[in-house]
This record gives C-alpha cells, sequence and structure tokens, in this order.
C-alpha cells in the first residue's frame, strides 16, 4: 500500500520571533521562512513546542500561520502545529491552518488531559474529520501518552493521518511503529540525535530543531543518513548533540537557549514568553556557537 503523503527529509519546526515587548513578530516569522528555506529545509513546522504553542492565543497562532505561509510562498509543505487542550480549540486551529494555505497540521494527544485509548481516538477521529492532513506528534514526556506501534495501527484506520513524528526516546519502539504503519504513514524522528539510526530503521525524515540555530550547517543530516553517507552524518550529529547537549544539561528551557543562540547570530528570534525565561549566561552561548564554528553577528 503507497504511503498517504510525499513528506520526506528535514522539517524546520521553527521558533517564534517575538518582539522585546513579547508581541508576535510576524515579519521576523516571514524572515525566519524564507531563510530556513534558503538553507535548504525540505518543510516546515510552525506553532509546534519549539515555536512556544503554549503561549500564544488562537488569534496569535492564525497570524502567525498566515506569516509562514506568505514566507513559503509554497515552495515547502507547511505544517501548522494545531496542539490544543480541547478537541474544540485543535479544530479552530485546523480551519485557521486551512484558511492560511498550509499543507497539514502537527497535533499531540491533548496534553495535560491524560486521555484514555477512547479518548486518544476519539479527538484524533475528529481532527481527521476535518479534512486537512495530520502529522500525529508521539511525546510520552510532555503528555503521558504513548503512541506505540498498536496504538498507531489503530489510528492508521483515519484516511488523514498521513504522518507521525515520534519523540519516544527508544529506538525500537521507533523500529517497531515503522514496521507497523510505515507502508502507509510516514514516520519522522523528532529527535536529531536519533537520526541516524532512525533513517537506517525506514524513518522518511527528521522534524528538526537545530537549523533555527545552525542553518545550512544542520540541514544535511537526514539526507546524508538516509544515503548511507554516515560519516558526513556523524559529523554533523556530532555538533548537533553539543546544542541539545546546552538545550537539555544546563538548567534553561531548551526553547530559551535557541532563542539566545539565535540572537546572537542575528536571526530572527526575540525573547521567550514567560513563564520561560531567557538565558542569562550569553558568555557560555558565545563559546557554544564558536565550538559549533557559528561565530556571531557581532
Amino acid at each position: 500500500m503507497a504511503r498517504r503523503c510525499e513528506w520526506t527529509g528535514t522539517f524546520v519546526v521553527m521558533v517564534t520571533p517575538f518582539h522585546a515587548d513579547g508581541s508576535l513578530d510576524e515579519a521576523g516569522a516571514r524572515t525566519l521562512a524564507e531563510t530556513l528555506i534558503a538553507e535548504g529545509a525540505d518543510g516546515l513546522v510552525v506553532a509546534g513546542s519549539t515555536g512556544e504553542w503554549f503561549t500564544m492565543t488562537t488569534a496569535e497562532k492564525a497570524l502567525l500561520f498566515k506569516a509562514v505561509a506568505a514566507g513559503a510562498a509554497g515552495r515547502v509543505p507547511v505544517l501548522a502545529g494545531v496542539s490544543a487542550l480541547s478537541t474544540a480549540d485543535s479544530l479552530a486551529l485546523l480551519d485557521a491552518a486551512r484558511e492560511a494555505g498550509h499543507a497539514g497540521a502537527l497535533v499531540l494527544p491533548p496534553p495535560y488531559v491524560l486521555p484514555s485509548q477512547r479518548e486518544v481516538d476519539a479527538y484524533f477521529g475528529a481532527l481527521d474529520a476535518q479534512g486537512l492532513p495530520l502529522m500525529i506528534y508521539n511525546n510520552p514526556s510532555r503528555t503521558g501518552v504513548n503512541l506505540n506501534a498498536a496504538a498507531m495501527s489503530r489510528l492508521a484506520r483515519f484516511e488523514r493521518i498521513v504522518a507521525m513524528k515520534d519523540s519516544v526516546k527508544d529506538i525500537a519502539q521507533t523500529a517497531e511503529t515503522i514496521r507497523a504503519v510505515g507502508d502507509t504513514i510516514s514516520v519522522f524522528t523528532g529527535l536529531e540525535n536519533y537520526a541516524i539510526a532512525s533513517a537506517q530503521r525506514g524513518a522518511v525524515g527528521v522534524v528538526a530543531m537545530a537549523p533555527n540555530v545552525m542553518g545550512r550547517h544542520a540541514m544535511p543530516l537526514y539526507g546524508h543518513a538516509a544515503s548511507g553517507a554516515i560519516a558526513e552524518a556523524a559529523a554533523i550529529q556530532a555538533k548537533i548533540d553539543l546544542l541539545y547537549q546546552r538545550m537539555y544539561g544546563a538548567g534553561d528551557n531548551p526553547y530559551a537557549v535557541l532563542k539566545a543562540c539565535m540572537a546572537r547570530l542575528g536571526r530572527p528570534s526575540g525573547p521567550p514568553r514567560a513563564p520561560v525565561l531567557p538565558v542569562e549566561d550569553m558568555a557560555g552561548i558565545d563559546a557554544l556557537l564558536a565550538t559549533l564554528g557559528l561565530g556571531t553577528a557581532g
């Protein structure tokens, strides 16, 4: 059976640029989208976790969807983050994504709710009925719900579920999911430090954070891994691992670290929104960028 979509490669999950006063920077979002596409992105994800979806209103997200769609100008697929605590809010976001002309949507099981299997299936069934292609996002540490091979086999009955972003830290589970549904559903890894292992097991791409900072230096990771150029992929992954180590190992919010790096490089970013706090150790950020060979914007 053929896969339901042709999405593949590196889909960059964008940060959401904000102005210094915390308001949405629509022009910055459009510029960032244009920049990432020029640097080699195969697709974009907007208002994902990296994009601080949890701090934005539905109205702000609708504006963001339009800004990024304008920047992409149809050159690559754009997926709208429609995760929310309620089915009604996710459906409203799907409407906004369709109006903006997005190719599809990325969606978690409702966080905090800890839905039962029956509730998970009903939630995705309601979204499926809206008619926009869906990339299901499995991130058990954020939702308390693990969409394993059995769960995805159930959800595969919904025709608009065409892809999956798997951020479970268990390569054996990811491999089992690919074996179970990979013929019809395009499975991406959501963890760049699992990119090589996932590609070797049949993942079709990576939903990536690092290109927000590293740009064209990070984009070829999946392509090298999928083509068997493992030495080239490993060299890129080693640098991405250093970025991830700083994102998750020094007490700062990982999305604040991304934004601090981007600000130093002159890339559209702005501050994070509370409750996320800006990074204080900017000297450490400068040292990291030097280690990555990126320098600063001056």
